[in-house]
């Protein structure tokens, strides 16, 4: 029997979406577990989410440098022994640095996890620091370092960013090789003696889990004490430059980057998830206003994207694209009127449908397989996301009408108030227009 593909499926709406933040289990040493259990395959992956990040460091780029060194050697094994371990039990490790914590995750075999395990966690309680190994990590950090900064999108992030948070404000960090080379043994033994501790940890354990792994976490980690009291979430205090748009020059640069952001509210804020759908219509998801209006009708980007980002202190909208040179006042120009139009236009009804149901469908995958949901529970320690912030955010896309966004519209959006930075060649860019 043939599809009829002229009429188009049925559109169901979604039935209940609910995430319960299951209960920390406390560990003998004082150590927090949270665990995420049903999994299908006999893999887990536990991360520790350790306090001490990008805001805690002394100078430039001591977290990373610091999370790195821990697994070059620690009392038992050396940097090449660790690696060649780790990758015969078929084991991986990976570690992000954040504003507030460091991120350390070991992805295992059940089978070989109490093999894996006590291996990860020695390079986090005993590492030696050998210079031979440091002096690597400083050589692949300035090589990353110095080829991002030829690139006009990370020249236009930075300068935003010293614009909105201020110039000593620790997200307006800038590193440079220069700042990278400088770093010395004795910075990374300050930052470990600082924040590897016991009591700085929280852990997530996912996958398919059984008391077994439980008790091996148990017994790995029950001779790791603590050493204190934990240390401070950090709020930097913000002190942005009165500058509102700044052109930063690229010599040679083929296309423009344009980033800008415009302040909102924390997350916390009872604004800021109806915010974020806002920014979901301006600019998303692929059918999005910027999207079409930019990309498909007038051709001047390949990509334009918005989005609402929240930490405890601090929340705003942030739109970014690269275009080339000779377009970059037509985007401002147009940016600039879809975001007029969400003050002075309630949103369509079909339009927003269509936004809820992409929202749902994003939110739906995070509840796919374990290691997703431990990754949103995670997330409580990286960006201040509550336990029940999972159940609110699906309240609020279902509840939330086109006049309760368009009222939020005229509360928050104030074009006076929008910071831009453009990253191009100077040399190509045509005379400002009324932007």
């Amino acid at each position: 029997m043939a599809v009829d593909r002229s009429t188009p499926p049925p559109v169901s709406d979604f039935r209940e979406i609910r995430l319960d933040v299951p209960e920390p289990i406390m560990l003998s040493n004082g150590m927090k577990l949270w665990i995420v259990g049903n999994g299908e395959d006999e893999i887990n992956k536990l991360t520790i989410y350790m306090t001490g990040g990008a805001f805690h460091e002394s100078r430039p780029m001591q977290a990373t440098a610091c999370s790195m060194a821990v697994f070059n050697g620690n009392k038992n094994l050396t940097h090449a022994q660790i690696a060649e371990a780790i990758d015969f039990y078929g084991a991986w490790r990976s570690l992000q640095v954040y504003d507030n914590c460091t991120t350390f995750a070991l992805s295992s075999l059940n089978d070989n996890f109490n093999n894996t395990l006590p291996i990860f966690i020695d390079c986090l309680r005993f590492p030696v620091f050998p210079d031979n190994e440091f002096e690597l990590n400083k050589r692949q950090l300035s090589v990353n370092c110095a080829t991002a900064r030829e690139k006009v999108k990370y020249i236009a992030n930075k300068e935003i960013l010293r614009l909105y948070y201020g110039e000593h404000h620790p997200l307006a960090t800038d590193p440079t090789p220069t700042h990278i080379n400088s770093l010395t043994q004795h910075h990374m033994r300050e930052f470990y003696s600082a924040f590897y501790k016991a009591q700085n940890c929280n852990l997530v354990l996912s996958g398919r889990i059984t008391h077994k792994e439980i008790a091996t976490v148990e017994s790995t980690m029950s001779q790791w004490l603590p050493d204190g009291d934990p240390e401070p979430i950090l709020e930097p205090e913000m002190s942005p430059s009165p500058e509102m748009l700044k052109i930063v020059n690229k010599d040679g640069a083929v296309q423009a980057a344009i980033v800008m952001m415009l302040k909102t509210v924390p997350r916390q804020h009872p604004d800021y998830l109806k915010l974020r759908i806002l920014t979901t219509v301006l600019g998303g998801y692929f059918g999005s206003r910027l999207m079409t209006n930019i990309r498909e009708d007038k051709g001047y980007t390949y990509g334009i994207n918005a989005s609402h980002s929240g930490r405890s202190f601090d929340g705003y909208i942030g739109i970014s694209t690269e275009c080339d040179t000779k377009h970059v006042w037509n985007v401002l120009h147009e940016t600039k009127r879809e975001l007029q139009r969400l003050c002075d236009e309630p949103i369509p009804e079909q339009e927003l449908q269509t936004v809820k149901r992409h929202m749902l469908s994003e939110l739906v995958r995070t509840l796919d397989t374990p290691f997703n949901i431990a990754s949103y529970i995670g997330s409580m320690f990286c960006y201040g996301i509550y336990p029940t912030y999972f159940n609110e955010q699906i309240h609020e896309i279902i509840s939330t009408t086109s006049h309760d966004l368009q009222a939020i519209a005229q509360r928050y959006i104030d074009l006076s108030q929008l910071r831009i930075v453009i990253a191009c060649d100077k040399n190509n860019l045509p005379k400002d227009t009324d932007i």
